[in-house]
């Protein structure tokens, strides 16, 4: 006779209630957002603590914008995090199949009695062969290709002013495509500036352009194929309190003649070069070196370290960084160089040789402004990705391919399966969400393409069978690879947490709670 044991079967009970809770916040969470899957996906209206309203069906934004207070709820807004800060989309996707596992995986613990550890195992063996899988049908793309706005337009068409935003990418690439059909990959991120400011029109300009008012210097008229050459040499002046501590005159007549000699060596240097501006991102520059260029009609403009390397980029020169090295200064030439008193704005055309094209984004409000900008960085990640690791069919159509792949190959993979099984229902629910926000029964349509390749899917709009190549409905297959892993990160944290325990300090002992007793807000 088996003795009964309180304590199990309390511990037992508590870490039910544990994953009871953890996951009903993931739940949560991807309620909130699934219903924005796909391009008829839902808007949410988010209002903030003043009163400030804006429309989106962004996945990350939502997240990130709803207060979250339960601990696992944090943890999957952060990782859904990563997954936009990395490739720029696929946080819903990310979520939705977190939380298909999770509630699978739940079942499984709960009602069948399965240890955790066994599901967990199989479903990163699910998750490995299903990465492996989309290498697999990955098709590689250049800046030449088609697939490249498709993705775009994936990534970004259904969001707000979708449609003009996919426009101004596609012309940024426009301007980016290598002269003579040259192949090579372009780092689009750092090759596509983005400058958000409502009170401007939608713009896209083949070089770069700076937000900077200018006071007290006069802008030539003409700036035609103007030398440049960047700075960041620190030029702080003698300060005065330093001064009043030197007790030796001679000593403080020594150090500014020295300044002065410094200062005098770097005008000659700029002088020598021919440059019509210099940028300067050093935080101190003496007025004598001002005074030195004005003279001489050369603009010096200070910028920011980012603005800085943007146009090291644009012009292929390196950024003088020491007194010493300004014997041998790497010049550089724009086309053209404008000034916009009105707006404060420097327009700095490229040349031939294409290597930084900047993206203005207007809106009505700040607020629709920020989130076209969203949009917009969104597109270009999408972009980047889908040229780094290749295109695959959109619409859950590759996903249910790989889980129909994952149910063949499953046959016999012994107590592994049950986890293999769960990534592999996880994966169907993609397309099954979007046919589902789209008005149609997912299961019913899922059905008629289910022994179908990965190219085949639902056209949303009229519910017959459709090649989503042929359609233009494709992704990019880094950012379902990414948001499977983001996936598989959320649910082995969630379904190996048995307990919520109350730290009171991270130096001393934990003093635990069961996971009911603790208060938290799901939302």
């Amino acid at each position: 006779m088996t003795e009964h044991n309180p304590g199990n079967v309390q511990a037992q009970s508590e870490g039910n209630t544990a994953l009871e809770n953890n996951c009903a916040a993931v739940l949560s969470i991807a309620d909130t957002v699934r219903t924005t899957l796909g391009p008829k996906g839902l808007d949410k209206l988010l209002v903030d603590e003043l009163g400030n309203r804006f429309i989106t069906n962004d996945g990350a934004t939502i997240m990130l914008s709803v207060k979250t207070v339960h601990p696992v709820a944090k943890l999957v807004v952060e990782i859904a995090d990563r997954q936009e800060e990395k490739v720029g989309d696929g946080t819903t996707t990310a979520v939705v199949l977190a939380a298909e596992m999770i509630k699978e995986g739940k079942r499984l613990i709960t009602d069948m009695g399965i240890h955790p550890t066994l599901i967990v195992r199989g479903i990163e063996l699910g998750i490995q062969r299903s990465i492996e899988l989309f290498k697999q049908m990955a098709i590689k793309i250049n800046m030449e290709d088609a697939g490249l706005a498709q993705v775009i337009s994936t990534a970004a068409g259904s969001r707000m002013d979708g449609g003009q935003v996919v426009s101004l990418v596609g012309d940024a690439l426009g301007f980016l495509k290598k002269p003579n059909g040259k192949k090579g990959m372009i780092n689009l991120k750092k090759s596509i500036f983005l400058i958000n400011n409502p009170m401007l029109d939608d713009t896209v300009f083949d070089g770069i352009v700076i937000q900077k008012q200018l006071f007290g210097q006069q802008i030539p008229d003409n700036l035609e194929n103007t030398k440049v050459i960047l700075l960041k040499i620190d030029l702080k002046e003698i300060e005065e309190s330093l001064v009043k501590e030197m007790k030796n005159y001679d000593e403080i007549v020594r150090m500014k003649e020295r300044q002065s000699k410094m200062t005098k060596e770097i005008s000659d240097s700029i002088f020598k070069t021919g440059a019509g501006i210099v940028f300067m991102s050093s935080v101190h520059a003496d007025e004598q070196l001002l005074s030195n260029l004005l003279e001489k009609n050369i603009l010096m403009i200070h910028v920011s370290n980012e603005e800085l390397l943007n146009i090291a980029n644009a012009l292929d020169v390196q950024v003088v960084r020491r007194k010493e090295d300004m014997g041998g200064i790497s010049v550089g030439t724009f086309k053209s160089v404008y000034y916009d008193d009105e707006n404060g704005l420097f327009f700095l055309e490229n040349r031939v040789q294409r290597k930084m094209v900047t993206i203005i984004i207007g809106g009505v409000t700040k607020v629709t402004s920020q989130e076209r900008w969203r949009t917009v960085k969104d597109g270009i990640s999408a972009a980047q990705s889908a040229l780094n690791d290749g295109i695959v069919a959109g619409g859950g159509a590759v996903e249910l391919c790989i889980s129909e792949k994952l149910k063949e190959e499953n046959s016999n993979s012994g107590v592994d399966s049950i986890g293999i099984e769960v990534v592999a229902h996880a994966l169907s629910s993609i397309m099954r969400q979007i046919l589902a926000n789209a008005g149609f029964n997912g299961f019913e349509k899922m059905a008629e393409i289910k022994n179908k390749s990965g190219e085949y899917g639902i056209d949303i709009s009229t519910g017959k069978e459709i090649n989503m190549f042929e359609a233009g409905v494709v992704d990019s297959a880094g950012i379902k690879i990414n948001a499977l892993k983001s996936a598989a990160e959320i649910v082995k944290a969630v379904l190996r947490i048995d307990r919520i325990l109350i730290a009171h300090s991270p130096h001393n002992a934990v003093i635990g709670k069961s996971a009911n007793e603790t208060n938290f807000n799901d939302r």
